[in-house]
């Protein structure tokens, strides 16, 4: 059984200190029963505390997942020590949105959200929002996912029509992404941000101290954390870059890797 007073006393601000006690119960009933559990999407700010807590857990697993390795409205899922969720297990739908845009205003993301809020859904079941040139992408908690589908006719004054999909339907576009295949001493993150935005590793090393780097929208304090493949980096101001490939070392004992970059 859990101590949430004492996993809960280092927490002051008074939305943390429930938020954080939402996600405990989970975690606890996980525990208890030994089953998998689910929080709601969480914002990047929110889910750095809440892994800090977490990782003092013993006995506990647990995976974050938006619905999309591009998502940084995650949802954390809960298993015991013994077997791990895999992401294909988390109860996220994706909600495909077209819109007739004949006589109407290009629609916005937060057009898309007030809709969607509008219908008097709670923001933490609904996740990303990705606007893409012939139709938008909503994830969602799986359980309002179809109520969004059946109730969702307009977005602002333009009619639409939805369609529900499986994480595993779900095709992000590529088209504004490139490859770029660079070689780096070594994955720290200070290397790996320096080779994947073409600045200096000093000034790479900078930005990581101004807490303005992160991996998997988690904020990388230390310029020696290691990257590993399948890691998404964010930095503010530069973009976003994921490691896509590690191919290993060359003549010159530098590593050889490639990275998808968003451009």
């Amino acid at each position: 059984m859990l101590d949430k007073q004492v996993l809960l006393r280092n927490v002051n601000q008074p939305d943390e200190r429930l938020l954080l006690a939402k996600v405990l119960d989970q975690a606890d009933f996980s525990l208890k029963r030994h089953e998998n559990t689910y929080t709601d999407f969480c914002d990047p700010s929110k889910m750095e505390m809440l892994i800090r807590t977490l990782g003092d857990i013993q006995g506990l697993n647990f995976t974050i997942f938006g619905g999309s390795d591009q998502c940084e409205r995650r949802r954390i899922g809960f298993c015991p020590d013994y077997r791990e969720i895999a992401e294909a297990e988390f109860p996220i739908k994706a909600v495909k949105i077209f819109a007739n845009m004949k006589f109407s205003k290009e629609l916005t993301h937060r057009d898309f959200l007030g809709s969607v809020l509008g219908l008097g859904i709670d923001r933490g079941k609904v996740g990303d929002i990705f606007l893409f040139e012939k139709y938008t992408l909503i994830f969602a908690c799986e359980e309002i996912a179809q109520y969004i589908c059946a109730n969702l006719l307009r977005v602002g004054k333009t009619t639409v029509k939805t369609e529900l999909q499986g994480i595993e339907e779900v095709s992000m576009p590529v088209n504004n992404t490139e490859e770029k295949s660079v070689t780096v001493s070594s994955l720290r993150i200070d290397a790996l941000v320096g080779a994947a935005f073409n600045i200096s590793r000093g000034k790479a090393a900078n930005l990581i101290e101004g807490e303005k780097v992160f991996i998997n929208w988690i904020t990388a304090s230390n310029t020696s954390k290691m990257v590993k493949e399948g890691d998404m980096i964010s930095v503010r101001g530069f973009g976003r870059a994921k490691l896509l490939e590690v191919r290993g070392k060359t003549k010159k004992d530098r590593i050889s890797v490639i990275f998808l970059k968003y451009i």
